[in-house]
């Protein structure tokens, strides 16, 4: 064996260790990179191609995994670049009895977002991943069709994770918030009941995962006419037999019937 491929196969579990994956808003991820128990779907869906709707947001989990002590940058790079507007969030981790769950959010000044694992702001033993919220929002005015965007770390090596995201002709109305408390479950309930609940109610400040999952239902409820309700009344409470994500049926329907 020479040299230089005695090298390489020594730094190949380095070049595997650190990973970039991205997850649905229903999916939050915990510290040691597995899917939070109240969260749990049969068949997670496979983030690569999202449909988002125009004049509203979408919304993804963002999971980092490295090796322990290793320092990292994050970033997002959309093509075009004015294809979205990019938010991103630092999710904080909660101990709770179902386990450490991201819920806290510390809106990103900028990017790329330098980081270290552990983090040191959270301080959860033996953590080997740190999770960021993904925020899109999309323009009212955009055309319909695909734009990519690619979330990427450096380590030692770079690793990018693209998705392409398809712009459909369907339109949120522009949503009013509602007044009063923030009608929000407690940190360890599955998050599919932050989505849940009558069309209009209060989300608060977004300074949780939990208020942003509320958001988002709240705009995609304003697609659904007196009519669609009516009918629909089984798809905005049915059992959770899907685990979490059955939301995410509920509004791909909701596109289908509005573009």
């Amino acid at each position: 064996m020479t040299g230089s491929r005695f090298i390489l196969l020594l730094a190949a579990p380095a070049l595997f260790a650190q990973s970039v994956d991205i997850y649905s808003e229903f999916q939050r991820p915990d510290p040691y990179g597995e899917i939070v128990a109240p969260d749990r779907s049969p068949v997670p869906r496979e983030i690569l191609s999202p449909a988002v709707a125009r004049n509203g947001w979408a919304s993804f989990h963002v999971a980092v995994r490295t090796p322990a002590n290793t320092s990292y940058l994050l970033y997002v790079m959309t093509n075009p670049v004015n294809a979205c507007r990019v938010e991103m969030y630092k999710e904080h981790f909660v101990q709770t009895a179902a386990g450490w769950i991201p819920d806290r959010l510390t809106p990103l000044q900028r990017l790329p977002d330098y980081g270290f694992m552990p983090d040191p702001d959270d301080r959860v033993p033996e953590q080997t991943t740190r999770v960021y919220l993904l925020d899109l929002w999309i323009p009212p005015d955009s055309g319909v069709g695909r734009f990519r965007l690619e979330v990427q770390l450096k380590t030692a090596a770079w690793v990018i994770r693209p998705m392409e995201l398809r712009v459909l002709s369907t339109k949120i109305p522009d949503v009013v918030e509602a007044a009063g408390e923030p009608a929000l479950p407690p940190i360890e309930s599955p998050i599919d009941y932050a989505a849940a609940g009558p069309p209009t109610r209060a989300c608060g400040p977004l300074t949780t995962v939990r208020a942003i999952v509320c958001r988002n239902a709240a705009q995609e409820v304003t697609l659904a006419t007196p009519e669609i309700l009516r009918s629909w009344w089984w798809s905005f409470n049915m059992p959770r037999v899907l685990g979490a994500e059955w939301r995410l049926r509920m509004r791909d329907l909701l596109y289908a019937v509005t573009r």
